[in-house]
């Protein structure tokens, strides 16, 4: 009678189970495991249950393992694949498989019986080996891409012998490595080449002045001979200059302009010295370049520059020309100054070509960007996969395998953050990080942000203070989405870099012009001799490398893109062992936001 209530409710279950008498022979199997093993009920009843299973191991200890009916009934034991090792049945039509497999005894009314459950583990293996294979292929690129990233390129993929999924990602990455390798290589032959040519040059000077000093007694003939040399010399200098050269006076007159102008400009010197330039000259044949030059704001695609050591009268614009070649020029307008007075006399204009930087800045953006998008598309399907196994929705999980896996899913989730912040650098970069900007509300993004960490705070025993004005907040527009970027950065490092016992204070106030925001912590703090550098892509203070190891040296130069994006400031005051306080200022008024998108290198 227990037998056959045992087969009925045995039936119904999904994976194979057998069960036998203390001698091993087997007395009852389920349908599942007569599916598993290609042969009938019939033929399995009465047999012996190792002879019916055929179990092997692969990577087990030395030692003999003993058989399951002995394990089981002699020993007293359950029987399982000993850790490490992995079971393999040999199935009656000699089908060979690896199976998960446990056996131990149960009380029947009839007596005590053995019961062996046992399933066909072969996805999990082959998930297992995948998922090797892949750590395996993105470990040997990452420090490849690494060395990249900071000018070392001495080092390439090798591509794999057999085509596969990451077969391209790798082609791509040796034949960009190689690339940037040539360029190297490139730019060190032609800064050679002009230090050369700068030592000639010196060389010649030098000469030339000792024979002035053996000539100074001569006659004024002479002198006035020696006067006009020197002048010649002046004039080869700035023709031989590697940068375009236009002067004018303050009527727009153009005064000199120098070969490598003419080689710019597409135009003669003999054309155009001596006359005005005005913006209606647009028309005039070969003049199209000359005019945007010298009204660089008027040019079709402009961006003005701003740079902290150029001088406060100093102006600097990109542009883009079309004639005599497509090219992206750096327009500096310096004002001459006289000496006696301070007026202004004229000005000069440095026309440099800058197509192959920005060529090359591109590039680097665009495989950033190829190769987040190529790396992220393997991760999330890693990460889902894990996700899947993690549930049980594979089977149950040893409380071993389940650790495991979950570190996994959690350096799986770290690297998909960092292929994020790569993504969101490069969109930067291009000016396509699609701000939205709205009227609202700045605490509820600050409070989310608050929710999201507070369990990290709390796991870390670090409090977090909010001080807010009496008064209401004035409204501001902003874009939701990536300001909780900024705070989401600004916040975690606080709270990331803070000991245990300290403190995080997020203080919010309001002046006439901004909006406010400290965040101060009692943390590590920030080296002195490193702070110029804290903005800067994949910059980490020595001190934070020693306290988390892990970390991409993104969040800071997001953040402050971000800000600037917004017309705001992001600053820093830090005491190494004391503390850090970031500050951050968003205008009032909309019309302080700036029309296009700029970013911290155009700062």
């Amino acid at each position: 009678m227990t037998q056959s209530i045992l087969s009925g409710v045995l039936s119904f279950v999904a994976e194979g189970v057998i069960v036998y008498a203390p001698d091993g022979t087997v007395t009852l199997v389920n349908p599942h495991a007569s599916l598993l093993l290609d042969c009938t009920t019939d033929e399995i009843i009465h047999k012996q249950i190792d002879t019916v299973l055929q179990l092997t191991m692969e990577n087990a200890p030395t030692t003999p393992f003993p058989g399951i009916a002995h394990t089981v009934f002699a020993k007293k034991k359950t029987y399982t694949v000993p850790q490490g090792a992995t079971a393999y049945v040999t199935t009656h039509s000699g089908r060979r498989f690896p199976v998960f497999v446990a056996s131990r005894t149960i009380s029947l009314e009839d007596g005590v019986v053995g019961i062996l459950v046992f399933r066909d583990i072969t996805k999990e293996k082959t998930l297992e080996h995948y998922k090797e294979h892949t750590a395996q292929q993105l470990s040997e690129l990452t420090p490849i891409l690494q060395r990249a990233a900071t000018g070392d390129f001495s080092t390439v993929p090798n591509v794999p012998r057999e085509e596969n999924e990451f077969t391209e990602l790798y082609v791509g990455v040796r034949l960009m490595v190689e690339d940037l390798r040539q360029i190297a290589v490139d730019r060190k032959r032609e800064q050679a080449e002009r230090i050369l040519a700068i030592q000639k040059t010196e060389a010649d000077r030098r000469a030339l002045a000792e024979e002035y000093a053996k000539h100074l007694e001569k006659q004024v003939e002479e002198k006035t001979e020696e006067i006009t040399r020197a002048k010649v010399h002046v004039e080869t200098l700035i023709d031989t200059l590697p940068n375009g050269l236009l002067e004018y006076d303050n009527a727009f007159t153009l005064l000199r302009m120098n070969r490598k102008a003419e080689e710019l400009l597409g135009v003669s010197p003999n054309e155009v010295t001596g006359h005005q330039v005005f913006p209606r000259d647009l028309h005039k044949p070969h003049w199209q370049t000359l005019v945007d030059v010298s009204y660089p704001a008027l040019a079709p695609v402009a961006k003005k520059m701003t740079r902290e050591n150029a001088g406060k009268d100093v102006d600097i614009t990109e542009i883009k020309v079309t004639y005599p070649l497509e090219r992206e020029l750096q327009v500096t307008t310096t004002p001459v100054l006289s000496r006696a007075t301070g007026a202004r006399q004229g000005f000069i204009k440095l026309v440099r070509d800058i197509t192959r930087e920005k060529t090359i800045a591109r590039s680097k953006s665009e495989f950033i960007s190829i190769a987040a998008h190529q790396l992220r598309t393997p991760l999330s399907a890693i990460k889902w996969v894990l996700h899947m196994v993690i549930n049980g929705d594979t089977g149950p999980l040893q409380p071993s395998q389940k650790e495991l896996l979950t570190n996994g899913y959690e350096t799986n989730e770290k690297m998909i953050q960092l292929v994020n912040d790569l993504l969101n650098v490069a969109r930067i970069e291009e000016g396509r990080f699609g701000y939205t900007f709205k009227q609202g509300d700045l605490m509820p993004v600050i409070e989310s942000v608050l929710a999201s960490i507070k369990g990290f705070a709390q796991s870390n025993q670090v409090s977090v203070v909010v001080k807010m004005p009496s008064a209401t907040l004035p409204p501001l527009t902003f874009d939701a989405n990536k300001m909780a970027l900024v705070f989401q950065n600004l916040i975690d490092n606080a709270v990331k870099y803070t000991p245990v016992g300290g403190t995080v204070t997020i203080d919010v106030s309001v002046d006439k012009e901004h909006l406010i925001t400290h965040i101060r912590d009692t943390g590590i703090g920030i080296p002195a001799s490193q702070m110029p550098r804290l903005f800067t892509k994949f910059f980490r203070a020595d001190n934070a490398l020693h306290m988390q190891t892990s970390g991409s040296g993104l969040g800071l130069y997001l953040a402050k893109n971000v800000v600037i994006r917004h017309g705001g400031a992001l600053t820093v005051s830090s005491t190494e062992g004391v503390g850090t306080v970031f500050t951050l200022a968003l205008p009032l008024d909309a019309r302080r936001i700036p029309q296009d998108d700029i970013t911290v290198d155009d700062t």
